[in-house]
């Protein structure tokens, strides 16, 4: 699936209905007439809701005739208005029997036209997240035409589970798995280009292919003193100066400066790489942002900053980024997809994390699409799944946003040591992936789900396997 960028559709049709349901129309006009009917003397409790008051004649007996008159006239001419106004509005409100879902079915902004349906696909993104280690092993001691047919069999089988879309990890700690300026090529790759593979295997397959970067975050010390060659990382970690200024080190591990420019700037290159090169239909990234609260983190630059509030300083540097990153997408290619999984927990991305999901939702100028991860069950006591989806469903969205929902095939039959009372909600309850699959591809404000992770799905015994081909078929 590949998710169009489309700044200039307007989201819904036009029309003051917009994406109103039947029933919250019709509320809307018994509104109208209890507003009037206090004007035409008309009691609403004798006429009660708007369909009532089209079959009665409701006027105050201790009127005159000649006011009952005029009333019942009045009244005639209301309904000659609320006909009219639901003849225009059925036009808005009632799909053509030949629109199907492209834009007749509006996603809080994104119509499914504004989707990249791989052809002759006419569902909503049915996602799966491919990590490093499944790579690692997909190319592990293969040449070229083993490791291609690898992983042409791996993505036949996950198209078995109706996935159209693929979210391929290309660089996880700093070291990518294709040939880059930027980033030292990580061992494992073994020499190939495991990116360009994929991508022409996810070609003849049909199946829409989003490069998926940690930006942030890299190796530890003793890993990345191992490393050599001319990429621009391993150039900056051998100069002294550098180093300082450009990485951040903590708890043994390096991170890429959330606050340095260069690393904006490192990042802008390295997205367009992958664009110039293997024209994805998307970059995506995942949730690792700051990785810690502790203000030793970056207590110089923060003070070189001159700002007072640690915690908004953070969140305006991780807007920043994500905003260059979306920037330096669409200027390499305006049709590529800038997506984002931030972490399920609303409030961790705020104040934990520093990434402000909500402020990029409704500005719409970090991102073409949110994918949180809700890896989260119906009885996790902090985040049951279907109220934090709802919390997340119904943030204000900019028209160029749309939403997918990340979910956790990792978890079945695994407990869920941080989910209080639902601790052993994946170990005892049957089918909770496909309920929650089915529910949010049935949610039309959604416009699909990312299944984390592809061997999980491998993993599943055949009642859940058959339970959510089922759901996904169903949608």
């Amino acid at each position: 699936m590949k998710f169009r960028r489309n700044n200039e559709r307007k989201a819904g049709n036009g029309s003051f209905v917009g994406n109103r349901s039947a029933a919250e129309f019709f509320a809307l006009i018994g509104k109208i007439y209890r507003n009037c009917a206090g004007a035409f003397k008309i009691s609403p409790a004798e006429c009660g809701s708007a369909t009532e008051f089209a079959g009665a004649v409701c006027y105050d007996e201790g009127n005159s005739e000649s006011e009952r008159l005029f009333l019942f006239m009045r009244r005639k001419l209301f309904l000659l208005v609320i006909c009219l106004v639901c003849s225009v509005c059925s036009v808005s409100c009632i799909p053509s029997p030949d629109s199907g879902r492209t834009e007749a079915q509006n996603l809080n902004g994104q119509t499914m036209q504004q989707l990249h349906l791989p052809d002759g696909t006419e569902s909503k993104m049915i996602a799966v997240w491919i990590p490093y280690f499944i790579c690692d092993r997909l190319f592990e001691k293969s040449d070229e035409m083993t490791a291609k047919e690898n992983v042409r069999e791996y993505l036949q089988e996950m198209q078995v589970f109706g996935v159209n879309t693929v979210f391929l990890h290309v660089c996880a700690f700093g070291e990518s798995t294709y040939p880059s300026a930027y980033y030292p090529m990580t061992p494992t790759a073994n020499r190939l280009d495991e990116t360009e593979i994929f991508r022409s295997v996810c070609r003849q397959l049909n199946l829409s292919l989003h490069l998926w970067i940690n930006p942030l975050r890299l190796q530890s010390k003793e890993y990345m003193d191992l490393q050599s060659g001319s990429s621009m990382l391993t150039q900056w970690y051998q100069n002294a100066e550098k180093r300082s200024s450009a990485l951040s080190e903590w708890n043994g591990r390096y991170y890429l400066n959330p606050a340095a420019e260069s690393t904006r700037s490192f990042l802008t290159g390295a997205v367009q790489e992958l664009i110039d090169r293997y024209h994805p239909d998307g970059i995506h990234i995942d949730d690792y942002f700051y990785p810690t609260e502790e203000t030793a983190f970056d207590r110089t630059d923060f003070q070189n900053s001159g700002e007072t509030d640690l915690s908004a300083w953070r969140r305006k540097n991780i807007t920043q980024l994500v905003e260059s990153m979306n920037n330096a997408v669409h200027q390499a290619n305006p049709k590529t997809v800038f997506s984002v999984s931030p972490q399920g927990n609303l409030l961790k991305n705020y104040e934990s994390l520093y990434a402000d999901v909500a402020e990029w939702c409704q500005t719409g100028e970090c991102c073409d699409l949110l994918i949180p991860q809700i890896y989260f069950g119906y009885l996790n006591e902090l985040c049951p799944f279907a109220e934090t989806a709802a919390e997340w469903l119904a943030l204000p969205r900019s028209e160029k946003v749309g939403m997918a929902i990340g979910l956790a095939a990792y978890k079945i039959g695994e407990e869920d040591l941080y989910a209080g009372d639902g601790q052993y909600e994946w170990v005892r309850t049957e089918e909770i992936l496909a309920r929650q699959a089915g529910e949010m591809l049935r949610e039309p404000t959604a416009c699909g789900i990312g299944l984390y992770h592809s061997d999980s799905l491998l993993a599943l015994s055949a009642k859940e396997k058959d339970a959510l081909i089922r759901s996904i078929k169903e949608q």
